[in-house]
């Protein structure tokens, strides 16, 4: 354990050496304010180049994005299946297959009616006839997808995206030319909805210009600056890619940059000014931390030499401290061994470094989880309220050591209560341990035992222990005894495994939802759920069937058990909570 010790105050000493590196280096920079401003500048133009660029980029594949999205869509025939009746929004539906940029869709037919949307936000685009928009006759005429300019709609800015649809019987690659012209297949992209995505953030100290290259018409703007026809005179050239610090009228010295993008036939450029002024109160920022770091790095100096001192000062008293742990290990007969044989495996696999929270019911989930756990070759320390004689025997435990949770003295039974004296003997336990499973069973109880301040801080300390380790803390507790502010302190530093947390990591579609449902009303009346029954009961082909139920088995809500000739399928204890 000293030579622990060693090994901090060597490291701390390393960190005292940097840290004074860093002052002297803060120290020089603020004797050379002089030049501060030019490099931020210079730092500044960089930076604002790099996010015009980065955000032309991202503009410029959203709208092919779609585009691409928008023709897979298109290759696959059963397009009258996807249910965009009456404008629905169902993107679940539309998106089963494809997850992406898309947001809403509009299926033409051949003679140029709009019969179908996904979004109520397009209702009125329903039953307009638009053969004569280019958007409909060039990709009948190419069979091609096509890209407009950027439409007015109002005072709605847009963009539309369309691909031909052909009569087809199965899925076909691109060029999807196959049997007679079906109309066309149309998403609309709202150029706010760009604006808020991509060009937005880049706005706290600038302004921005989006034109049309070919045009030269101004597209969207800042409100606070003129059409680029109004301003052109006094830009600078921006043909291709800028970056450049100029006068610019009332403005006075600004950074201009600009960027182009491409999609289809278009070419736009997008065009970022920011006056210097604006960034002027961030340069006298940056030399105020300067000074601040400088004083922040002192006083980190100071704090480690006292620390330091004090370190040395505790160190004879931290050893006997860890010294009399050991011996209370010993004294009350805790040891660290491996169980031997297999034992049932609990249906959810834990991570190390992780404190789980079990809320307790009749199927006792932490007792399976940590048995589950001791045969991946963990040493495990069970604390129960339980008598440990009981529980060795029910689970043919022969290595692992238990603590009694009660304040009566057994004989050859190690009994504590104090949360203290517990977290001292959990944290000897694990760090003596390669690889260790703790079960505190009955938080509750504890809770009834010491204050909640004390238990709560033991529980930081814990996950502390478990992060630093590799260890697993299972706690487990009944709910209707602990009060709910208390419970969602808890709550808070644990992995609620079968609540909150399991909710958040398990999505399902109605479909799946559905067959979760099945199989657990017929595992209540006792009768064998087979795969036959799923692909009859929701008309389902057999691949989709095996799909669903690798995905239900594969998330532990369901298991799949041999029975006879077929696959028998069971409802896991998580799948049940799901329900609830």
């Amino acid at each position: 354990m000293s030579k622990k010790i060693v090994k901090s105050n060597k490291l701390l000493i390393v960190i005292l050496v940097a840290l004074i590196i860093i002052g002297v280096i803060i120290l020089t920079n603020l004797i050379s304010f002089s030049n501060i401003e030019d490099v931020i500048v210079d730092q500044i133009k960089h930076n604002q180049m790099t996010e015009t660029e980065h955000a032309a980029k991202r503009l410029e594949s959203h709208i092919i994005q779609v585009k691409d999205e928008l023709l897979t869509l298109s290759k696959f025939p059963p397009m009258e299946n996807i249910d965009v009746n009456e404008c629905s929004g169902n993107m679940r539906i539309i998106h089963e297959g494809i997850e992406g940029r898309i947001d809403s869709l509009i299926r033409v037919d051949k003679d140029g009616n709009v019969v179908e949307c996904s979004s109520k936000q397009y209702s009125n685009y329903l039953g307009l006839n638009v053969k004569n928009k280019d958007y409909f006759a060039v990709p009948k005429e190419t069979s091609e997808p096509y890209i407009t300019g950027f439409e007015r709609q109002g005072e709605s800015l847009q963009i539309i995206i369309s691909t031909p649809l052909y009569e087809t019987i199965e899925y076909t690659p691109y060029p999807n030319i196959e049997g007679k012209f079906q109309g066309i297949l149309m998403s609309i992209i709202e150029l706010n909805n760009l604006y808020n995505l991509y060009i937005h953030s880049l706005l706290e100290n600038s302004f921005f210009l989006l034109i049309d290259v070919d045009t030269e018409e101004t597209i969207i703007k800042s409100r606070d600056i003129d059409d680029f026809t109004d301003i052109k005179s006094i830009l600078p050239d921006i043909s291709g890619d800028l970056n450049i610090i100029t006068n610019f009228g009332d403005f006075g010295n600004t950074v201009i940059t600009s960027s182009d993008l491409f999609f289809g036939q278009g070419h736009w450029r997008l065009i970022i000014l920011t006056p210097l002024e604006n960034v002027g109160k961030e340069i006298a920022s940056v030399q105020k931390r300067h000074v601040w770091s400088l004083g922040f790095v002192i006083l980190i100096i100071l704090s480690v030499f006292i620390f330091l001192i004090s370190l040395y000062k505790s160190k004879e008293v931290v050893e006997q401290k860890l010294e009399k742990a050991n011996v209370t290990l010993e004294k009350l007969g805790i040891n660290i061994e491996l169980e031997k044989d297999k034992f049932n495996q609990a249906e959810v696999s834990l991570d190390p470094k992780k404190v789980y929270l079990i809320k307790e019911d009749e199927e006792n989930h932490a007792y399976e989880l940590f048995i589950g756990t001791l045969n991946k070759e963990f040493a495990g320390l069970g604390i129960v309220r339980e008598d440990p004689r009981k529980i060795k025997e029910k689970y043919n435990l022969q290595k692992t050591s238990f603590i009694w949770l009660t304040n009566n003295k057994v004989e050859d039974i190690p009994c504590e209560t104090d949360i203290d004296n517990l977290f001292n003997l959990i944290s000897e336990f694990v760090k003596k341990s390669e690889k260790s499973v703790i079960l505190l069973d009955r938080l509750d109880y504890i809770l009834t035992e010491n204050e909640f301040e004390s238990v709560i801080k033991k529980i930081h300390d814990l996950k502390d222990l478990a992060e630093a380790n590799e260890c697993i803390i299972i706690l487990s507790l009944n709910p209707e005894l602990v009060d709910s502010a208390n419970l969602k302190a808890i709550e808070a530093e644990t992995v609620d495994l079968y609540g909150k947390h399991l909710r958040k990591r398990v999505e399902l579609s109605d479909i799946e939802m559905n067959m979760l449902k099945y199989i657990n009303e017929q595992n209540i009346t006792n009768r064998l759920v087979s795969y036959k029954d799923i692909t009859s009961n929701f008309n389902i082909t057999k691949p989709t069937t095996r799909v669903k139920i690798n995905k239900l088995q594969g998330l532990a809500l369901v298991t799949v058990e041999q029975k006879g000739r077929f696959k028998s399928l069971k409802i896991t204890s998580a799948g049940r909570r799901i329900l609830n």
